[in-house]
């Protein structure tokens, strides 16, 4: 009987000891998917440059002030998109960045997520023929 009592004892202790981890990390999630919003990104512009095949991407991200932005690009539908350039942003967060590329690249703006804002990812657009 007495190794009963020391065994019921024992599992009565570890899920007091247990029960504020779970609720410390129950709360601890919850705030952190509250906290995640998305980065601000304003007056996003891209465009060629005076005709000649060259083109420009510029913009502001507020919530991302003195570090890397990225210019993903992606050669097919089917292909993945890849990293091509990075620029740092300005303290007010504003940023610009020349390239260059083969007809159908596409492109996409990608700002990394921080522990207070999630990765945002805005299309600039895609080269294609004049018609």
């Amino acid at each position: 009987m007495r190794s009963s009592r020391f065994i019921a004892m024992l599992v009565a202790l570890m899920f007091v000891a247990m029960a504020p981890l779970a609720s410390a990390q129950a709360n601890t999630n919850g705030v952190s998917a509250k906290a995640r919003t998305a980065h601000t990104i304003k007056h996003l512009v891209a465009a060629e440059i005076r005709q000649s095949g060259r083109f420009y991407v510029k913009g502001q991200v507020t919530t991302y002030p003195n570090k890397f932005v990225k210019l993903h690009k992606k050669k097919c539908d089917k292909c993945a998109w890849k990293p091509l350039k990075q620029t740092k942003t300005s303290k007010a967060g504003s940023f610009r960045m020349e390239f260059d590329g083969p007809r159908g690249s596409c492109y996409r703006l990608f700002v990394p997520g921080t522990s207070k804002y999630k990765p945002a990812y805005r299309p600039v657009g895609c080269i294609v023929a004049e018609a």
